[in-house]
């Protein structure tokens, strides 16, 4: 675990949940108490060349929840960290919950390790005791540049790339308390970063996005010596000549559709793992009856879901099977909102579902540990979330080393880049593709395919699956919505994925 910090503000804070936790205490069995703050610097550089600058804003909320005879509970938000507020909103909230109907299946499991106080990772250097201006006008100025020199590299003259910008610098601080004694808290600073390119020639126009970031500083994106780092500046400059490729690209027809025998994704496209078969295997989307692949009781309702060399892992930024395989992710946490230390999670191993994501609500249900996956946004009730969820093969004969290897007996396929986003549904999902490349005769080509639409069907897809290529990272950035709430999560996997065509899997294009 690197460093952990104590979050700024440390005594207010206590004072204030430790009075209101004493208040609940003499009035019912159980309370917790969640309040989480977000510090934040934004910029947004619109297609227009205007740019939008906000070095500074706060945002921070508390959510109370009280637990009371025969399973009667209730959770109500507050925005403000007053004493005086806090102790008057106990009282109201213990006359609400008289109100509650019993509910005596309802419990919560208890902290595992209830004695650990601190988590997260120090802010180094810290947005809040400085001027971010530089770095996020730093990394303005270093997009409009990559814009115009990809334009003027092109030979025909006459195409521009028109580039957009969404980039925040962030601290978020959590505290999580109750009235058995726990008091933890997480310090967590995340960067971000989201660049479209619009590439335009006459009447034609394609445009790629490309998102970078993850917990840690800026220093990820921007260096005050040379602008953007030249890891930062290499993927976006892909995505710009990206752009600019797609204006002669073109769809598949239904006769080549027909034709493929395999797709092979790009760790870039696998947010079909988030949609399809992260949210079924939310043990709260489970046991309300929503899942296309695990039972109300917590049963598989597909055995097997996919192919033997299939392995899913909920968590943070390490694999608990194989060593640290993958270091980190956006969807990172050391601690979730509940105080329950984070733990990888195992979802599917050898095709078989043998795990699912739990709240401390959930785990009570289903009697079982807690997994770290109760989540809140700003004092919105504590619910089943993902963090970084991550296709994690077991070495074998199936992962090799590159996608040259991976596609060596494929007659004719595509290999998908990116995702705009994704939609889900009780039995399937779908995610709008970037770009690809024609493989053919076991050859990647230098043909490039237009967006398309990649969907697939929860029960059956990961039985394609057939192999992998490359080293495994949690590389999807994207921010997962649910019952209203918003977070940010990580989806990845090997460089690549190998699918077989099926009926569980297909591409479609607007065109064709």
């Amino acid at each position: 675990m690197p460093d952990q910090p104590i979050p700024r503000d440390e005594g207010p804070v206590r004072d204030a949940l430790t009075a209101a936790l004493a208040r609940a205490r003499a009035r019912v069995p159980y309370a917790d108490a969640l309040y989480e703050r977000v510090s934040k610097a934004e910029v947004n550089l619109l297609d227009s060349g205007q740019v939008l600058l906000k070095p500074g804003s706060v945002q921070g909320a508390l959510q109370l929840r009280l637990v009371g005879s025969e399973g009667r509970h209730l959770s109500v938000k507050c925005g403000a960290l007053d004493r005086e507020r806090l102790e008057a909103l106990v009282d109201r909230a213990v006359e609400m919950l008289a109100l509650e109907p019993a509910d005596p299946s309802y419990g919560l499991a208890p902290i595992p390790n209830p004695s650990r106080q601190r988590y997260g990772v120090a802010a180094d250097p810290d947005p809040r005791d400085l001027n971010p201006a530089e770095a996020l006008e730093g990394l303005v100025s270093g997009v409009r540049s990559l814009g115009r020199r990809v334009s003027g590299a092109h030979p025909s003259g006459d195409t521009t790339v028109v580039p957009e910008l969404w980039a925040w610098w962030q601290v978020e601080d959590k505290w999580v308390a109750d009235t058995d004694g726990v008091f933890k808290s997480q310090t967590m600073p995340v960067v971000f970063l989201q660049a479209t390119f619009q590439a335009r020639r006459g009447a034609r126009s394609a445009r790629v996005r490309e998102r970078l970031g993850g917990p840690g500083g800026i220093a990820s994106l921007w260096d005050p010596a040379r602008g953007l780092t030249a890891s930062a500046e290499a993927s976006l400059t892909e995505a710009a000549l990206r752009a600019v490729g797609l204006l002669e690209a073109r769809s598949l027809g239904p006769e080549e559709l027909a034709r493929v025998t395999h797709f092979v994704l790009h760790k870039s496209a696998l947010v079909f793992i988030h949609e399809g078969l992260g949210h079924p295997i939310e043990a709260d989307i489970a046991r309300a009856g929503a899942s296309a692949i695990v039972k109300a009781d917590g049963a598989p309702a597909v055995d097997p879901l996919g192919s033997e060399v299939v392995r899913i892992v909920d968590g943070p930024g390490r694999n608990p099977l194989e060593g640290d395989r993958w270091a980190s992710g956006f969807g990172t946490e050391y601690l979730d909102d509940e105080g329950v230390e984070v733990e990888p999670t195992v979802l599917v191993d050898q095709g078989r579902i043998v795990g699912m994501m739990h709240s401390r609500e959930t785990a009570h249900a289903f009697g079982v540990r807690p997994t770290g996956n109760g989540f809140s946004e700003l004092g919105d009730r504590r619910i089943v979330r993902m963090r970084n969820t991550v296709l994690v093969p077991r070495p074998g004969p199936w992962w090799v080393s590159s996608l040259a290897e991976l596609v060596r007996d494929v007659p004719f396929g595509v290999v998908l880049h990116g995702s705009m986003g994704g939609a889900v549904a009780r039995d399937g999902m779908s995610s709008s593709t970037q770009y690809g490349f024609l493989v053919r005769d076991g050859a990647v080509t230098d043909e490039l395919v237009l967006p398309g639409n990649f969907s697939a069907r929860t029960a059956d897809c990961l039985r394609t699956v057939e192999g992998y290529a490359g080293e495994v990272d949690s590389h999807g950035l994207g921010f997962c919505g649910k019952n209203g709430q918003t977070r940010r999560v990580s989806e990845g996997g090997p460089d690549y994925v190998k699918l077989a065509a099926s009926p569980a899997v297909r591409l479609t294009f607007e065109e064709a």
